[in-house]
Order: structure tokens, then C-alpha cells, then sequence
């Protein structure tokens, strides 16, 4: 063994949303309006608070007609949980106190709540924390593109397999299809330590097993978070002039400045069979990977966010959610070029999203890319807005860590 250790902080340069699966509906959190707060709540402290006040049964009929409420057509009439405890005479401050974590918010002046929110993964103690597993997946790809960038011909190849399968495939199957295609890919560029001769597809044969990484955790004096609502910028001017409109989707996001620390450990005797020998090197190709996606879409939307694009040239990795169909696949380094990316990308787009016609009521295409795109598919880029501060969401770079 050949074992290699280094301490780096991943450094949040835009906000950072990797979600824990978890949404929480409007009473299921607390959103003090005066101060633009959600607060989630700290669950036995939350079940003890209602036994000592009483509440326990109140809340569960609470929960029930506030949900039917909301579920209604026309504006919501009911309480928020905020609203409610209030009702309920309990103290602004013992409402507070049970809070494991707080996140700024900005929503529409009028209302009462963020709507249901996307929550980030976070430790037991409330700190928000990126999963060793999701800096590895950004690293896997930037070694992947390296592979592909050096050998045409298996490049080649498997992009004409992947044309071939997915003008057949029938469109439910579309994301199992291209999945198989990549993970042959990955098992000819990884699988190659002969460890189970038997079977090449067996993990025990990847050289990346030879790559472990920690999770990385915010300190505990900073686990505060934002929420931040989807947005969409389009190539094409919309009626009212705009060329973005926001999505009825809030995320919790680690916000942007942000030092997590996480760990690297590297055995080369693994990685050398790749011909990786050092660490700054996988971070190299992860941050070549990163650019080039970042680079194609500048071209098509650096006029309107140039700005966003000049902060992205610090990015090493994009991680977590809200960041774009193209953070998530190799399709632009398979392509022989940026308009067979496009292509491809629309015609698959298309077969994945059906839905009937507004006008026709024929089924088809429910985003029509191959027709509405332009010379980059998909046609929007994905971002988050705060106060004045518009983002892509998941840039991040890679530092040595300092005082370890």
C-alpha cells in the first residue's frame, strides 16, 4: 500500500444544497416573518415541549386541518406553526429555544411561510454537512473525463453506443439505459486490479476503491443555513421583458463563504494503475471537467450573468442539487462536438419529459428541446437568488487545509 492523507477545506463559493430527502411542509417548521427566519425544529424538544404545554393532541388535530388547508384551492386561511403557538399564548423566546438550527429567508412580503422547503443534510448536533460520498462522485467524474480525454477511440465507441441504444430505448427506460452505458464505461476505465478475475464488473476490482474521503462538516458556531428559491434564466426575452422567473421551489442551502474540512485519503498503489499519482492531480481533472461545463454555458449566457461566471472561474467542483443537467453527465466530453452535445441532449430530453399538447392535447414532448433550443441544450441555466445576490448553485474549491 501506498498511502496518502491530506486535510482540505471545501470552500463554499456559491451556496451549497445537498439534501437529506427530507421536505418540509409549511407546518412542519417555523417562519418568523419579523426577522426573515426559518426555524427547524429540534425533535425531542419539540415532543417535550408539547407534553409539558399540554399540546399534543391540539397539534395532531392542528397538523390535520392545516394540512386539508393548504392542500385547498385559493389562498391558504389557516395558521402557521409560528401563528399557531402564538394562539396558544407560549412566549417568543421558549419558541425559539427550539430551534436546532435557524436559515434566513426571503420570501414574497405577504406571506407567512417559505412554502415547503428542500432541507439540507445535516449531522444530529444541526450542523450542515456535505457527505463524503458526494465529493467522491465530483472527483469519479473529473477522473472519468480524464479517461475520456485520453483515449478517442473507447470515447468514440461508447458515444456511438449511446446514440444507438437511446434512439431505440423506449422512454421510460431512458435513464436505466444511458446508467448501463456509463457504468460499462466506468467498469473499462476503473475495474482493472484483477482482484475478482471472475467478474470485472465486481467493485472489488476498481481502483477507486484506493480513493476515501470524509464527510465535510460546517463548525459548530456556523451551522446556520439560507433558503433560497429556484431560478431560471432562458436564452429568449419573455413577454413582461424578463429573461428569468423564479420556481415555486425553496432549497436549504450551506451559504456561500462557507470552510467545511474533510479528509483525503489516497492509496497509489491502486490509483497508479489509472496512472494518478498525486492528489493535486485528481483535483486537476475534476476542476478541467467542472470549467469546461461552466465555459459552454458562459457562451450563451455570460451577457446576461457574466458576473456569476467570473466568480464560477474559482470552481474546482459543482456539488449537490440546483446545479444543471450538465454538472450531472459526461455527454458534452463524449460528444465529438458542442452541437452533437446539443443534439443529443434535446432528443433525450424529449423522450425523458412527455406530456399532452396545451393546445392539441396530443402527446409529446412536453418541453420540446430539439425545436425551442438553441445552440445549447437545455436551453436554461440554473440559479438562486438572495436579496440582491444571484448564484449558481454548488461552486466549491479545494484548498490545503490551514493549522491542522
Amino acid at each position: 500500500m501506498k498511502l496518502v492523507g491530506q486535510a482540505l477545506d471545501l470552500v463554499c463559493i456559491a451556496p451549497v444544497h445537498v439534501g437529506n430527502g427530507t421536505t418540509l411542509k409549511a407546518y412542519e417548521y417555523l417562519f418568523d416573518k419579523r426577522r426573515k427566519e426559518a426555524l427547524f425544529l429540534r425533535e425531542p424538544a419539540w415532543i417535550s415541549f408539547l407534553a409539558k404545554h399540554g399540546l399534543t393532541d391540539d397539534f395532531a388535530q392542528y397538523i390535520e386541518d392545516t394540512a386539508r388547508k393548504l392542500n385547498g384551492k385559493g389562498n391558504f386561511k389557516g395558521l402557521y406553526l409560528w401563528d399557531y403557538l402564538h394562539t396558544k399564548r407560549i412566549a417568543e423566546r421558549e419558541i425559539r429555544a427550539l430551534a436546532i438550527r435557524r436559515a434566513q429567508v426571503l420570501v414574497e412580503k405577504d406571506k407567512g411561510s417559505a412554502n415547503d422547503i428542500a432541507l439540507q443534510a445535516a449531522l444530529a448536533d444541526g450542523r450542515p454537512y456535505i457527505p463524503g460520498s458526494a465529493v467522491k462522485g465530483a472527483l469519479r467524474t473529473g477522473l472519468l473525463y480524464r479517461y475520456l480525454k485520453q483515449h478517442e477511440a473507447v470515447r468514440e465507441r461508447y458515444w456511438n453506443e449511446l446514440l444507438r441504444k437511446v434512439q431505440w430505448e423506449k422512454n421510460k427506460e431512458i435513464d436505466r439505459t444511458c446508467s448501463a452505458v456509463i457504468q460499462s464505461l466506468e467498469t473499462e476505465a476503473f475495474h482493472c486490479l484483477g482482484a475478482n478475475p471472475k467478474s470485472r464488473d465486481d467493485a472489488v476490482n476498481s481502483v477507486l476503491r484506493g480513493l476515501r474521503i470524509s464527510d465535510a462538516a460546517v463548525p459548530e458556531k456556523e451551522k446556520d443555513t439560507v433558503i433560497l428559491q429556484k431560478t431560471d434564466a432562458t436564452q429568449k426575452t419573455s413577454r413582461d421583458g424578463r429573461q428569468a422567473r423564479t420556481i415555486s421551489l425553496f432549497r436549504e442551502c450551506i451559504p456561500a463563504g462557507r470552510r467545511l474540512r474533510f479528509s483525503i485519503t489516497a492509496d497509489f498503489s491502486m490509483l497508479e494503475k489509472i496512472g494518478i499519482s498525486s492528489i493535486a492531480e485528481i483535483v486537476q481533472w475534476t476542476r478541467a471537467y467542472t470549467q469546461d461545463g461552466l465555459s459552454w454555458q458562459r457562451k450563451f449566457f455570460g451577457g446576461a450573468y457574466g458576473y456569476v461566471f467570473d466568480e464560477a472561474e474559482e470552481a474546482d467542483l459543482l456539488l449537490g442539487g440546483g446545479t444543471g443537467f450538465l454538472s450531472k453527465t459526461i455527454v458534452r466530453a463524449l460528444a465529438p462536438s458542442e452541437k452533437e452535445a446539443r443534439d443529443f441532449t434535446a432528443r433525450l430530453l424529449d423522450k425523458k419529459f412527455t406530456g399532452p399538447d396545451k393546445k392539441t392535447g396530443k402527446w409529446g414532448p412536453a418541453h420540446k428541446h430539439v425545436i425551442q433550443d438553441g445552440a445549447l441544450s437545455p436551453r436554461t441555466l440554473k440559479l438562486a437568488a438572495y436579496g440582491q445576490d444571484t448564484w449558481a448553485l454548488g461552486l466549491c474549491r479545494l484548498e490545503e487545509a490551514k493549522g491542522c
